[in-house]
């Protein structure tokens, strides 16, 4: 097997980078085109004017996405698959290593020039599932001592050892079933070719 094939499963799990790897459900795509009472969406608003400051939201965003992303990429370069694909080929390892850091790069670049449209979908978001009394009693608790040592330290959750243990685990478990994943696809693919040029 060559590196590009044992490469090709990391690369696809690290293209998109997602904040959130989940798919919309039916219930979840209906209440997105469900009006949003004004009055609910500007407490929101307010709420997330507190939660996430203007001046901060960018860092707040990237303390939680950067040690995320990284944990990612850890998982890959310890993934026994890929590591025995480097060790094969030594060249390779820094291509793979500036690739992961481009992604990274991109992503936040992304994500900080769509900020304005990020914070407007999660305040139409939090007003789709809370009225304007429990948006007000958000504010409140998040203006106690407890509530902003929450949002200080919420960020940093990422990098907690316990979890990007975790991610790391569950970046190498994605490989394996990748790699297998994507042998079953050239099957299939290679057998639909053959079958339809049999006909």
């Amino acid at each position: 097997m060559t590196i590009v094939k044992t490469l090709m499963p990391a690369l696809a799990l690290m293209a998109p980078l997602p904040l959130h790897a989940q798919t919309a459900s039916a219930d979840a795509q209906t209440s997105a085109a469900a009006a949003v009472d004004p009055a609910r969406l500007a407490a929101a608003q307010k709420l997330l004017g507190e939660m996430m400051p203007p001046e901060r939201r960018q860092a707040m965003v990237e303390g939680m996405l950067r040690p995320m992303m990284a944990n990612i990429q850890r998982g890959i370069m310890q993934s026994p698959q890929i590591d025995s694909a480097l060790q094969s080929n030594p060249q390779a390892k820094p291509i793979l290593q500036n690739y992961m850091k481009a992604q990274m790069e991109q992503a936040i670049t992304m994500l900080r020039e769509n900020m304005p449209g990020m914070v407007d979908a999660i305040a139409h978001a939090y007003a789709r599932r809370f009225d304007a009394k429990q948006l007000a009693d958000l504010r409140k608790f998040f203006a106690t001592p407890t509530g902003k040592a929450y949002l200080e330290k919420s960020i940093t959750i990422m990098s907690d050892p316990d979890v990007a243990a975790w991610q790391q685990k569950l970046m190498k478990q994605s490989m394996q079933h990748a790699q297998q994943d994507t042998k079953d696809l050239v099957a299939k693919l290679k057998a639909a070719n053959s079958k339809n040029g049999s006909q």
